[in-house]
């Protein structure tokens, strides 16, 4: 279940990284500047591995692929069949968030990976923001991924406002943020995450930190069209030593690097490992109906990007 509030902690930028307070060692470095200005390193960023998961719709077959869909009995989670509305083909899923005089509100869908879990995964889905969307200030839309330890596929959820202990859990959703409404709707682009060296927020809780680019990269995907997105987490490695700070995050918008984060100590446990993935919407203060579209979701051990534009008929002519 996403979180209940969302409370905004900025972390401090710091010369050689974002540290959690003045003085700390850098919970992350920002290396989206660097990886996009070396073609090899971008490259190795880039790098294709083996589809594990993928559902572009098209049947109801395909939703048993889910282990839980929330809002299915109740029409809040739907699968469409409208080619005019599809990204490919003629099925997308339909999430709704119906209003409710301010209180939260919400649906989505949740896979699974396995019980043995992976250290790096790429998370490629499309999205498209309902042309009338506005979440007020706060949501989690867009979706995310979880590393958990051991085998329960439910694990980790409900820890809203308490930090990772390093051998639990870890979590981070690609999704938009107003900026308490300076920003149009949807909001731009960025990371929500937890992980066991988090920064603490100011009421003693520790809710989800902001991964941000910076200010003049900042992306708002367009509502009423479709968006790709995709996120890369890459766990720590665990030595004698202890848990290194070796763990990357990044993300791509429409197949061009939008993040790049690294230095992280995501676990001290490599028995927490990333098994889940999710979909949805989640509204805070669901004043008024919102609804979003996924399709053409890929979980890979590698990059996947966008999917590949039709080739022109032969002789020209049209395609949709």
């Amino acid at each position: 279940m996403a979180d209940i509030r969302l409370r905004i902690l900025l972390l401090a930028w710091t010369s050689t990284g974002i540290a959690a307070q003045e003085g700390a060692r850098p919970i992350f470095q920002d290396a989206t500047d660097a990886t996009r200005t070396d073609q090899d390193r971008l490259a190795g960023l880039q790098r294709p591995g083996e589809i594990l998961f993928t559902d572009g719709f098209e049947t109801d077959a395909s939703l048993e692929q889910w282990f839980e869909i929330r809002g299915a009995k109740d029409g809040r989670a739907t699968r469409i069949t409208d080619p005019d509305l599809a990204h490919t083909g003629s099925g997308a899923m339909r999430f709704l968030a119906p209003a409710r005089d301010g209180k939260e509100s919400g649906a989505g869908a949740s896979g699974w990976l396995g019980p043995e879990g992976h250290d790096r995964i790429h998370f490629r889905r499309y999205i498209r923001f309902a042309p009338d969307y506005d979440q007020g200030n706060l949501n989690h839309t867009g979706g995310g991924l979880a590393a958990v330890s051991g085998t329960n596929k439910w694990g980790g959820m409900g820890k809203a406002g308490i930090r990772p202990d390093g051998t639990d859990r870890f979590t981070a959703g690609f999704e938009p943020w107003r900026d308490w409404g300076r920003q149009p709707s949807p909001g731009y682009l960025f990371v929500y995450a937890y992980w066991m060296e988090m920064a603490r927020d100011r009421d003693g809780n520790y809710w989800g930190n902001m991964l941000t680019p910076a200010p003049e990269h900042r992306i708002v995907p367009p509502r009423g069209e479709w968006v790709c997105l995709e996120q890369m987490l890459q766990a720590n490695s665990i030595t004698e030593e202890g848990p290194q700070a070796d763990g990357e995050m990044a993300t791509w918008i429409d197949g061009r690097l939008y993040q790049h984060f690294t230095g992280i100590r995501w676990r001290s446990s490599e028995q927490v490992r990333i098994k889940r993935f999710d979909i949805g919407i989640y509204i805070h203060h669901a004043a008024q109906d919102n609804e979003v579209l996924y399709d053409d979701v890929v979980v890979s051990t590698g990059y996947v990007g966008p999917v590949a534009a039709p080739a022109e008929p032969e002789g020209g002519g049209n395609r949709r």
